[in-house]
């Protein structure tokens, strides 16, 4: 089978078969990640995916869990150029920061504080 010409939601799905299956048996691999990631890869192999496109979503789905587990993270799907989202699993909270309060408090010169980035 080849995913080259699939659509985007032809991997969204399998990425997400993969996580799905990563929470499933994250258990049984305590301190053991590389074989909880090769039986992923293994799943998807089952499911018709190639090699290498099944080692790349299991890697993401990898990600995905870990994000999941308590780690804050930029929400890419609901950022836009404008507005970030960020997220705080460990609370449930979502984080709307518009892309120019980042500038303001992170990027701009501050005459008395900040030397001219170099650009």
């Amino acid at each position: 089978m080849n995913t080259t010409n699939h659509p985007n939601d032809y991997l969204d799905a399998m990425q997400a078969a993969a996580f799905a299956f990563l929470q499933r048996h994250e258990g049984e691999h305590l301190g053991h990640s590389q074989q909880l990631f090769n039986r992923g890869v293994e799943y998807l192999l089952q499911m018709g995916v190639p090699q290498h496109t099944s080692e790349r979503l299991v890697a993401r789905a990898a990600d995905q869990l870990e994000a999941v587990k308590g780690h804050r993270f930029l929400d890419i799907d609901a950022s836009t150029g404008d507005v970030v989202v960020l997220v705080n699993p460990a609370t449930g909270l979502r984080y709307r920061i518009p892309v120019q309060e980042i500038f303001d408090a992170l990027i701009d010169e501050d005459p008395g504080t900040r030397q001219n980035a170099s650009r």
